[in-house]
């Protein structure tokens, strides 16, 4: 069974369509469209359940799918074993700014502990932004948070949402004073619809890519803020669900790897995803 093959199927199963696994592995939409349909017909059982709107694992490709991970792990340590890497090198991790105090600093300590030398170079954006970077090959290794219902990445957090205040009274004020996450950030979305349907005013003093200028807006009492609980400082108030606002979500974080690779630098992206999970 051809080794490419399998990646391109875990490819198109992570990322859900075959757009961004082409663009995740380095090749077309009508090529990878191909090679599952090589690998299909390899196998003589239909791997996904197509229709215009979604892509489906069928039970077949369910049943394979652990099996085509396990292929790719032991394939890529007998590679990367064979042909005796080198010294280690630069490692560019992209990371959310709300996890780069907590999360970020774990993986960094983790990844100098397994690889003695290696450099890292971080940036910080949102998880959209993030995966652009890793399916251009700009970064080798990002933490971000996945869509509900994905399979994308190695899981190693989840986080509840919050919502912050530094005054309990700021979460009853018209309109609601908010300092968010920008844009691409999974709560800025859902709080303002939420609030929309609710039928809440509100009034955004800002929105940022930085956590640090949140928290001082909400120490301040200029605004009400949400974020992952894990975020959120200890000496501020911290509400899972209070009455009237939108109810917030559990966010996925996992960590991924670019071109749907499962090792770096000899290092299995599980083994370093079992780490971090045991750091919390």
């Amino acid at each position: 069974m051809d080794i490419e093959l399998l990646r391109t199927f875990v490819a198109v199963v992570d990322n859900g369509s075959f757009t961004r696994a082409g663009a995740q592995i380095y090749r077309s939409q009508s090529a990878i469209s191909m090679q599952v349909k090589r690998l299909e017909e390899e196998l003589q059982r239909q791997l996904f359940h197509r229709s215009a709107r979604a892509l489906k694992l069928s039970l077949d490709g369910r049943a394979l799918l652990p099996y085509a991970r396990q292929l790719l792990k032991l394939h890529d340590e007998a590679m990367d074993n064979i042909l005796n890497r080198s010294q280690a090198h630069n490692i560019r991790i992209g990371c959310p700014d709300d996890y780069s105090h907590t999360l970020l600093p774990d993986l960094i300590q983790i990844l100098r502990a397994k690889i003695p030398g290696v450099h890292i170079s971080s940036i910080c954006a949102n998880s959209n932004i993030l995966r652009q970077h890793l399916d251009n090959g700009e970064l080798d290794m990002t933490i971000i948070t996945r869509p509900e219902g994905s399979t994308e990445g190695v899981l190693i957090r989840q986080e509840q949402g919050v919502w912050l205040c530094n005054d309990p009274q700021m979460i009853n004020h018209r309109p609601l004073p908010l300092a968010l996450l920008e844009p691409g950030c999974k709560f800025h979305s859902l709080v303002i619809d939420g609030l929309q349907k609710a039928d809440i005013s509100y009034d955004l003093v800002c929105d940022a890519s930085n956590c640090g200028l949140l928290i001082e807006l909400v120490r301040r009492n200029l605004a009400v803020s949400v974020m992952a609980a894990h975020t959120a400082p200890d000496d501020m108030v911290k509400l899972t669900d209070p009455v009237g606002l939108p109810t917030l979500p559990v966010a996925e974080i996992v960590i991924c790897l670019k071109g749907g690779k499962q090792l770096i630098e000899g290092i299995s992206l599980e083994s370093i995803a079992n780490e971090m999970t045991a750091t919390k």
